[in-house]
């Protein structure tokens, strides 16, 4: 994804993404060609996320600030909160749900930057 297709999807959503994962989608990163776990293709960014945003994937309505940046191949997906500028990645399992929307904080799965260190590992 190039930087005029992120702010497309900004404009869209009505997002504002965290400088961090900006610039970890777009052409200008390492991570420009997309892997599972962060998905850098705007058209499949923009199917997700408008997916999430009908579906209510807990039950309960999915907040217009989250944003969902891949998944883990077996139905669970990873998010952030574009309203927070640290980056938290977290974690949405589809077998283990979160009874309501205040437990998603306790679902975090790294800083952003660790998140990162961990995709590079896996390459």
């Amino acid at each position: 994804m190039n930087s005029d297709e992120a702010s497309r999807l900004e404009a869209e959503f009505e997002v504002i993404f965290p400088v961090a994962y900006r610039r970890a989608v777009t052409d200008s990163y390492p991570f420009a060609a997309a892997t599972e776990e962060l998905d850098t293709d705007a058209a499949s960014l923009r199917r997700s996320n408008q997916g999430c945003r009908r579906q209510d994937p807990w039950g309960f309505p999915w907040k217009q600030n989250f944003w969902c940046i891949g998944g883990d191949g077996a139905g669970g997906f990873y998010f952030i909160d574009t309203q927070k500028s640290d980056s938290t990645v977290y974690y949405c399992d589809h077998e283990d749900m979160p009874t309501s929307i205040e437990d998603i904080e306790h679902i975090s799965v790294a800083s952003f930057q660790e998140f990162i260190n961990d995709i590079k590992q896996l390459e």
